[in-house]
């Protein structure tokens, strides 16, 4: 199966009053998306297979949208841009780790990783990759960061996708591009999705690729 480049409109898609009003929360986008296209919430409910009740909750700002499979089924459902949704949702976790506050430093690019001659295939990739080159262990990860070492493995292995908070936690703690590793993050939910439309499992082996460099 060939799998589809990120588009260019990954950066996101601002509102029309982008420069006059404050970033579009996940909720906010829902709602506008939904309301133009002259859904009920229960007919979005049933487009998406997302219940009524969670959707009514996000858009009112009372929980905030975890799930990239949840982002990924809204957006579809909606004819959005799921790239565009999920760096929304990015936006309800700010930075938690101290390690990201005292250091400092420039935010990197997430693509940079891959270096210049190739670009990254998947999250694990990009989180295996950053380890090898800064030699550190997923334990080390997960205290830069704060999430679960054993859940990281998961993650590094695509064993398991990340959740929208875990992306962010990453992000801050590995001083990475938060957009560029949400919008990794969605583009291996939306490999996930096609390959499971033709009962198969998206699963790259990330370490075989790269079995040689130890």
């Amino acid at each position: 199966m060939t799998l589809e480049p990120i588009p260019a409109s990954a950066v996101g898609t601002p509102t029309p009053d982008a420069a006059a009003q404050p970033p579009e929360t996940a909720g906010a986008f829902v709602r506008r998306r939904r309301q133009a296209s002259g859904l009920s919430i229960n007919r979005l409910a049933v487009r998406s297979g997302i219940s009524a009740s969670t959707i009514g909750t996000l858009e009112r700002g009372r929980t905030p949208l975890q799930s990239l499979w949840t982002a990924a089924a809204l957006a579809y459902a909606l004819k959005a841009d799921p790239y565009a949704l999920a760096i929304a949702a990015g936006r309800s976790y700010p930075a938690a780790t101290r390690s990201d506050r005292d250091r400092g430093h420039r935010t990197v690019r997430a693509s940079d990783i891959a270096g210049p001659h190739r670009t990254l295939t998947c999250f694990g990739e990009m989180l295996y990759l950053w380890r090898i080159r800064h030699n550190r262990t997923l334990t080390q990860v997960a205290e830069l960061t704060g999430a679960d070492r054993l859940w990281l493995s998961r993650v590094e292995r695509m064993a398991a996708a990340p959740s929208i908070p875990t992306v962010v936690k990453i992000a801050y703690g590995l001083n990475l591009s938060r957009t560029e590793l949400l919008v990794l993050a969605m583009r291996d939910q939306h490999c996930r999705n096609l390959y499971a439309r033709e009962n198969m499992v998206y699963a790259p082996h990330v370490r075989d690729l790269y079995a040689r460099s130890g």
